[in-house]
């Protein structure tokens, strides 16, 4: 494994539910080094949710424990899918 450095490392998430605030996906990712301030809702043109998000993790080992642990994990009535952003 590369072992270069710390830094922050973010993930896509998708299948949210429409009606979802950062608040709920900071609380989802609750026990995880998340930054909440990183935290972005996707909207499409019409300025709605799009179901999907952003959020950061403090190092590329928090990214990787949440997607680990969280993906396809129910949030609401949808299961959520976790995977690396490529920003």
């Amino acid at each position: 494994g590369g072992g270069g450095g710390g830094g922050a490392a973010t993930v896509k998430m998708r299948g949210l539910p429409f009606r979802l605030s950062t608040h709920d996906i900071i609380d989802f990712f609750r026990g995880f080094d998340v930054l909440p301030q990183s935290v972005q809702l996707v909207m499409n043109g019409e300025g709605r949710a799009s179901g999907e998000a952003f959020a950061t993790f403090g190092s590329p080992e928090e990214a990787q424990r949440a997607i680990i642990e969280k993906n396809r994990q129910h949030l609401g009535s949808r299961y959520v899918e976790i995977f690396p952003a490529n920003m």
